[in-house]
């Protein structure tokens, strides 16, 4: 097992570091970072419109009238609905920065271009009309890859100086617009010509091309089964190095699991089943006490250990626990470089994923209905806010006792070892 620790922190390490100061990267990472406000803004809206309790319903609609729901439809039609046109400006502008260039400027420019490209719908009163259709969530990765293209592109003039130059004794703001001049033409071109010549394809758009050929691959692969356990383990096997690795790896797939939360809010708002299993608030439920799921280790802890170190560590370590915050035990039990208690940390994950995918495909718990929620929100509680009902808060509690339950044997190899070195401290 220490070999093995050895080899991860060989290997894992250098590899988690290139991707923790990839541009790109951090760049997408932190544009959803950005963005989260906004959701968490909306899903509010949504928990008002959707709370599943028919009294409160009934309630709203002899207070509100019977169509009260369509006046909650428009704050999250407003978020949810155009999470590709916020994407395309903000990831441009996160890379910007990163780049030192003017951010708001390439942000404008790529929000622009995705606009350009975006195909159009028409109506019989006003013609042609930029539809829903690529706005939302099924549009963010061709969003994301605009802003990238257009940071590019803007880029390579600025570092070639070719931008238009003003006379000295003018203001920076005026310089800065002007500079942005020749560059955003050409961006602004560049994308005119590719929506003209995408017309000339079987395609017929960027968007068609990108989601067919890209974007559902990788969406498919990404929220399957198999995908949801090679994140989780990723997530935990990076952690056990010392990795933090949770927004490192959610900011690779988090686009895909936007989609699947915005697809599942309009089935809900539709009033048909929910299509997807695979959300960002899935995986909210697993991670209770943090990565390695803990609450489940202190919950062993307390009811079973004996050792006066581990006690302590719990003691310290319940109150972070129970908002998902697990330094104090990852590093005072210690987990993190633990050959003996690696092992559960990385196993009970996966379990609690295959026992909760099981669950919510059968239908023996609901499915996640699209409530974004901050990541500090305790157990039992998060499961009631993704699923809208108790049957989230009964799985987290089965999942915690599992976990409990597997992480026990490896506890009382620790604990057993540590209470024997307190006696013979105590004696001597």
């Amino acid at each position: 097992m220490n070999k093995l620790i050895s080899i991860l922190e060989e290997k894992l390490v250098p590899v988690a570091a290139w991707i923790e100061q990839n541009r790109f990267i951090n760049g997408i990472r932190r544009a959803f970072i950005m963005l989260m406000p906004l959701l968490m803004i909306g899903s509010l809206f949504l928990m008002i419109q959707a709370f599943p309790l028919p009294a409160y319903q009934r309630g709203m609609a002899s207070l509100l009238g019977e169509n009260w729901k369509d006046i909650f439809d428009i704050p999250v039609n407003a978020t949810f609905s155009m999470l590709a046109v916020y994407i395309s400006f903000l990831v441009a502008q996160q890379l910007a920065k990163q780049f030192d260039l003017d951010s708001i400027a390439v942000g404008l420019l790529s929000m622009a271009s995705f606009l350009i490209l975006t195909p159009l719908g028409k109506t019989a009163e006003f013609g042609n009309v930029i539809t829903f259709d690529w706005l939302g969530s099924k549009g963010m990765f061709i969003a994301m890859l605009i802003g990238i293209a257009t940071t590019m592109i803007f880029r390579f003039f600025v570092q070639r100086n070719i931008l238009v130059k003003m006379p000295e004794g003018v203001p920076p703001e005026v310089i800065r617009s002007f500079e942005a001049l020749i560059p955003g033409a050409v961006i602004l071109t560049l994308a005119l010509l590719l929506r003209v010549g995408m017309e000339h394809t079987s395609f017929g758009t960027i968007h068609d091309f990108v989601y067919k050929v890209l974007a559902a691959p990788l969406k498919s692969l990404g929220t399957s089964y198999i995908g949801s356990m090679f994140t989780v383990l990723a997530i935990s096997v990076l952690w056990s190095v010392g990795i933090n690795s949770g927004s490192m790896v959610n900011g690779i797939v988090r686009p895909f699991w936007l989609e699947n939360q915005v697809e599942n809010i309009a089935a809900m708002q539709a009033g048909q089943p929910l299509p997807h299993v695979i959300t960002e608030q899935f995986f909210d439920m697993i991670w209770m006490g943090g990565a390695g799921a803990t609450l489940s280790l202190l919950l062993a802890i307390i009811i079973f250990a004996k050792s006066k170190h581990i006690r302590a560590v719990a003691e310290i370590g319940s109150v972070p626990g129970i908002f998902n915050i697990n330094e104090p035990v990852l590093f005072g039990l210690p987990v993190i470089l633990n050959p003996i208690m690696l092992i559960p940390f990385n196993i009970v994950p996966l379990v609690m994923v295959t026992t909760q995918y099981i669950a919510m495909t059968i239908g023996l718990v609901s499915r996640p209905i699209g409530i974004a929620f901050p990541w500090p929100t305790p157990a039992v509680i998060s499961g009631f806010l993704t699923v809208g009902d108790i049957s989230g808060s009964l799985m987290q509690i089965a999942n915690l006792l599992i976990g409990a339950m597997i992480y026990l044997p490896f506890l009382r190899i620790l604990d057993k070892a540590a209470k024997k070195e307190e006696v013979g401290t105590s004696e001597e």
